[in-house]
């Protein structure tokens, strides 16, 4: 009888490690959607020759994306904010994206643009991430963001790392520039790839919003990132590009286009991929309500303080 149970249980732990050693050489598909550089375009814009969707629009056609796509992931690389100081417009993108709920986003400089106690007070408000900066907090330095995120689609373990230039903050005054610190960016991320590749990420994907001329010089030095998710340059790319050690997108100005990028990936890496985009604008998708109600709010308190400030 006990030679009986040892050898069931024997074959038991055979049947065990074959099958985890049969999901380990599975390929996973994962569905990486990304977004940049919204500018503060919360309502869709009635442009003709360039028509833009907003959030309102952006928040419905994720939705369908999210139906249509397998093991989909959501990420923002920087500039949701305008240029232009809008606290108020601030505080109303912030609760846009929670409803989005994006699954992690790295923050650009015109997050910034407001002052660094706006910055601030939204601070746990959103997935933000970041590894190479630290913000001054009244009297005290402090790290801003999550150095990494870890996700898992199916049986894929997804590491998320964020960056920013230090050159992104060149044109913002000492105001700005004088609480904040940015460190070299190439030894943050290879820390953080060491320490994500040792939990078991499968996939490690870099949001940066450093440009893409950057980015291309960037993933040169930092093997084990697998995808870099550009921003901050605002540029359109059709076709990802195939760098040294990973492949770089990036969605454009505006936030006009959502990226899709399709990915295969084996335990060797990125078997294949393909990258599409969304284009809403005003006509389509439909809404969303909860957007919607969000843009006639900050209408309306605008209103208001316009006519404060003309009868005074």
């Amino acid at each position: 009888m006990k030679r009986h149970f040892i050898q069931g249980l024997a074959l038991l732990c055979v049947l065990f490690v074959s099958l985890s050693a049969v999901s380990v050489r599975a390929d996973e598909k994962v569905t990486l959607v990304y977004t940049n550089s919204l500018n503060g375009a919360l309502d869709y814009c009635r442009c003709k020759s360039d028509p833009k969707g907003g959030l309102v629009k952006r928040a419905t056609e994720i939705r369908e994306i999210q139906k249509a796509y397998p093991n989909v992931v959501l990420f923002e690389s920087g500039d949701f904010a305008s240029y232009d100081p809008d606290p108020l417009l601030y505080g109303y993108l912030v609760q846009a994206y929670r409803h989005i709920k994006y699954d992690a986003i790295l923050f650009g400089d015109q997050e910034f643009s407001a002052g660094i106690p706006n910055f601030l007070r939204y601070k746990n408000e959103l997935p933000f991430v970041c590894d190479n900066i630290v913000i001054k907090n009244e009297n005290r330095w402090e790290q801003f963001a999550t150095r990494t995120i870890t996700l898992k689609r199916g049986g894929l373990v997804i590491g998320v790392i964020g960056t920013i230039a230090p050159s992104a903050f060149r044109y913002y005054s000492r105001g700005i520039t004088g609480s904040v610190r940015v460190s070299g960016q190439v030894d943050e991320i290879r820390k953080d790839v060491k320490a994500l590749r040792n939990d078991g990420a499968g996939l490690v994907v870099l949001l940066s919003h450093s440009g893409y001329g950057a980015d291309c010089e960037l993933e040169k030095d930092i093997p084990g990132v697998d995808i870099i998710i550009g921003g901050h340059s605002q540029t359109l790319l059709k076709n990802p590009v195939k760098g040294v050690n990973a492949i770089i997108v990036q969605a454009g100005a505006d936030g006009a286009h959502i990226g899709i990028l399709e990915c295969v990936v084996s335990k060797d890496g990125i078997r294949s991929y393909k990258n599409s985009f969304r284009r809403p604008d005003e006509n389509r998708p439909a809404d969303d309500a909860y957007i919607r109600s969000l843009i006639t709010r900050y209408q309306e308190e605008t209103e208001k303080e316009f006519k404060k400030m003309r009868f005074k």
